[in-house]
């Protein structure tokens, strides 16, 4: 359970990731401008924890060990789905506060729609992708494609259905596409128009048919049972990060969010979007 100092609660700051080296630092910036912010009226501390798991994720908000994260929405939903967490504000990356995914193949390829991809080869950028993965094969499934994953990008997939391999890089999907090794594959918008994730030695050839829905790029959440009064001065705080110049600085540090704001209007419908994929049964079961 979390500590108590002068009968003020402590506050936590938590991650979900596998490379905690990567992220103390970025952690800590955004817990001390918090603990500034908040330890003369709201808590007593500010502190961080990594975990490497949506599962321990659940089990240290089930314990109130941890009580407020940043996470992209098809992960946060089983947190929330389980009633352990909700969304606080929207988080904005790098001047983004929603994404979708293009589907791109290659100009001289005869191929102008989803339907045109039966008994082709795909290329995802890997499994835990949300504009990767998760959007670009929820638009497939609904075209009514069948999908089947291939043991190796070279194989020919069974008749009618849509092969697909995991390139693991948006630079990888734009080069399979490329070279023909995939007829086509997936990236985010954001990743199509940045000439590190997609040169235009590599892109110049190919062509966008398909444009998914946009989503939420990401909500801070917080633990669903921690205190009311504790939730709205976060949002509070968070929300005027970005009009100073120390908030600037923590808000960069910490995975180069450009702002907070309210959960509402179309930031509703990003996350609504991502709820409607989230719960594709292919997604339940992998």
């Amino acid at each position: 359970m979390p500590a108590y100092a002068d009968e003020k609660p402590l506050l936590t700051l938590g991650r979900i990731t596998q490379e905690p080296g990567k992220n103390i630092a970025r952690l800590t910036a955004m817990a001390q401008y918090l603990d500034a912010k908040l330890s003369s009226d709201s808590i007593s501390s500010v502190e961080i924890a990594i975990v490497d798991s949506r599962e321990k994720m659940a089990e240290m908000l089930r314990n109130g060990e941890i009580d407020l994260f940043s996470e992209t929405p098809l992960m946060a939903l089983d947190l929330m789905e389980q009633g352990l967490a909700e969304p606080l504000v929207r988080e904005w990356k790098n001047g983004a506060a929603e994404y979708h995914s293009v589907i791109v193949v290659r100009r001289d390829s005869g191929l102008r729609s989803l339907e045109d991809l039966r008994g082709r080869k795909f290329a995802f950028e890997d499994p835990g992708s949300t504009s990767g993965y998760l959007l670009p094969r929820a638009a497939l499934e609904g075209a009514g494609l069948s999908l089947e994953e291939l043991t190796d990008p070279r194989n020919i997939p069974a008749g009618g259905k849509l092969g697909y391999s995991f390139a693991m890089g948006e630079i990888n999907v734009v080069a399979w596409v490329n070279r023909g090794l995939a007829d086509a594959g997936a990236i985010s918008n954001l990743d199509w128009d940045n000439p590190k994730k997609a040169p235009a030695r590599l892109k110049d050839s190919l062509t966008v048919i398909y444009e998914t829905p946009p989503v939420i790029r990401s909500m801070m959440m917080v633990r669903r049972t921690l205190d009311p009064e504790i939730k709205n001065r976060l949002a509070s705080v968070l929300t005027q990060m970005h009009e100073t110049s120390d908030g600037q600085t923590a808000l960069n540090a910490y995975f180069k969010v450009s702002r907070y704001d309210p959960l509402n209007g179309q930031a509703t419908t990003g996350l609504e979007n991502a709820r409607k994929i989230w719960r594709q049964p292919w997604n339940q079961n992998e």
